[in-house]
């Protein structure tokens, strides 16, 4: 493990050198007998500047240290800090590019720029690759993948931090152990979860890209083979869109509390799975519901009324879903459109328990095992022209 001076632990927080000595006084840094850190103490001192705007006395953190309370031990998972030997305007000028974009892209990466402007290697290496590989891209591009990217990796670290409380440091703080071997146990297991992690993100990216790029292969060369006029593009149903809807949602978070809201879309999580055995994806959540997409009209409706069951039977809330089929745009992972809107609109408008589809829905479905019963021609929110509904059942027998 590099050990480092307080100047250059201060260079790799970065922060002032004062800040360094000042926590360092309160015995919650590792500084050896010749007065050298570990470099991971550069993210102790980033935590102690968390919780002081956190309003939390840096004083009280170490009385609860020195008590054995808790302890910080960042090196276990958590990487060493790398230098920041250059600032954006020197990289601007390495890469030919203008700083300020460089800042931006870091921004929406989630990765704002220090005070100092001075650049980690690893982020100038990602901001490197990034502009020359998307070299046909303009600026506003490059702000969108960076967007993308960032924000998907920011919500699945935290998604996965929450996970890890739940599932393991709440879990560890039952135990009847003494307090200093349950914060052992919680920080080995935090140490094992990361590596875990690190192996499970790019091999899921890898296999999910698989799939991904065959799918997006054959429609770039149908698009290319009817352009050439080698072939028609073959006729397919249109894509569906699906809302899922619980209704009493809201109500039960404020007489029940958030919690027990979380623990309701935890359970949902699970059940939302179950779309993707008709093909179906989950594109966002709602809060109170999911939209979803599906390759065809038929498998969103048999889908809703798998999810409308198994919702009310594992969640024991009434829920609904509306379903629209049609021409959709597709966007940094979204669906946009009016049939999307209108699928929404019909969510909307469902009433609990049941699986509404518009006309253009029944009419591309091919679904064994499902009968529609005409509701009528329906003025929806939003929406300029009437809307003809029907609703999706279990057919008899």
């Amino acid at each position: 493990m590099a050990r480092v001076s307080a100047q250059e632990l201060a260079e790799l927080v970065p922060c002032a050198v004062a800040d360094v000595e000042r926590i360092d006084a309160l015995g919650l840094l590792a500084r050896d007998d010749a007065d050298l850190y570990p470099a991971s103490d550069a993210h102790v001192v980033r935590l102690m500047a968390a919780f002081e705007a956190a309003g939390v006395a840096l004083e009280d953190v170490a009385r609860g240290a020195r008590a054995g309370d808790y302890s910080f031990p960042m090196g276990l998972f958590l990487p060493d800090p790398v230098p920041r030997p250059e600032s954006y305007e020197d990289l601007g000028i390495r890469l030919g590019r203008s700083p300020e974009l460089l800042r931006r892209l870091s921004r929406e990466l989630g990765l704002p720029p220090a005070d100092d402007d001075l650049v980690r290697v690893e982020d100038a290496e990602a901001l490197t690759l990034l502009v020359t590989a998307l070299d046909l891209a303009d600026d506003d591009e490059l702000s969108r993948f960076a967007r993308l990217y960032g924000g998907a990796v920011q919500r699945l670290v935290s998604s996965g931090l929450q996970f890890f409380d739940t599932a393991v440091r709440q879990r560890v703080d039952g135990y009847d152990l003494p307090m200093s071997e349950r914060d052992a146990l919680v920080y080995a297991k935090a140490a094992t979860f990361t590596e875990l992690v690190r192996t499970v993100v790019p091999w899921l990216q890898g296999r999910h890209r698989e799939h991904t790029v065959i799918d997006y292969i054959v429609g770039v060369t149908e698009e290319l083979m009817e352009e050439r006029g080698i072939a028609a593009r073959p006729s397919r149903q249109p894509p569906a869109i699906a809302f899922l809807d619980l209704t009493g949602y809201t109500e039960l978070a404020e007489d029940r509390g958030d919690e027990a809201a979380a623990e309701i879309a935890t359970s949902l999580a699970s059940i939302v799975h179950s779309a993707t055995d008709h093909g179906g994806r989950a594109v966002k959540w709602l809060g109170d519901g999911v939209m979803f997409h599906f390759q065809d009209p038929a498998s969103a409706i048999v889908s809703g009324l798998d999810l409308v069951e198994e919702t009310e039977r594992e969640v024991a809330m009434p829920a609904r879903v509306g379903i629209n089929a049609g021409a959709v745009v597709a966007q940094e992972g979204d669906y946009f459109g009016r049939t999307v809107n209108i699928a929404s609109r019909i969510a909307d408008y469902a009433q609990p328990h049941e699986v509404l589809v518009s006309e253009e829905a029944m009419r591309h479905a091919d679904a064994t095992g499902v009968a529609f019963e005409l509701v009528g021609d329906v003025s929806l929110k939003g929406v300029s022209r009437s809307v003809r509904l029907h609703r999706a059942t279990r057919a008899a027998g």
